[in-house]
């Protein structure tokens, strides 16, 4: 395998990775202010104890929502320069779909990678 192929391999399996984390905590987070919210009552506790805490859990998922919009940018440059590289790239998953580039855009002998 040629060193620009192993590298972007390594890099598509970093972003990967990285783009999971960020899901997998917003979606902790989202957990966390569902049970704060829906078994506050439940537990006898008034509004007011711990609406700080559920603000600022609130901020800390709009946050991890916008650096996940700059993943999915850095994912995009990154998908830009390997097609400009003839490096091809694939799906990483049966619900993450890539298009490919017209027969007439495609290099003469690609290098294939999983994204």
């Amino acid at each position: 395998m040629q060193p620009q192929t192993e590298f972007a391999n390594m890099i598509a399996l970093r972003l990967h990775t990285a783009e999971q984390a960020v899901d997998t905590a917003l979606a902790e987070i989202s957990l966390l202010t569902h049970d704060m919210t829906r078994h506050r009552a439940g537990a006898r506790f008034a509004a007011q104890a711990g609406h700080q805490a559920l603000v600022d859990a609130q901020a800390a998922a709009t946050a991890l929502v916008e650096g996940r919009s700059r993943l999915v940018a850095s994912h995009d440059h990154l998908d830009r320069t390997a097609r400009a590289l003839g490096i091809i790239v694939t799906a990483g998953g049966p619900l993450e779909g890539k298009s490919q580039p017209s027969a007439s855009l495609r290099p003469t002998s690609p290098q294939v990678i999983d994204a």
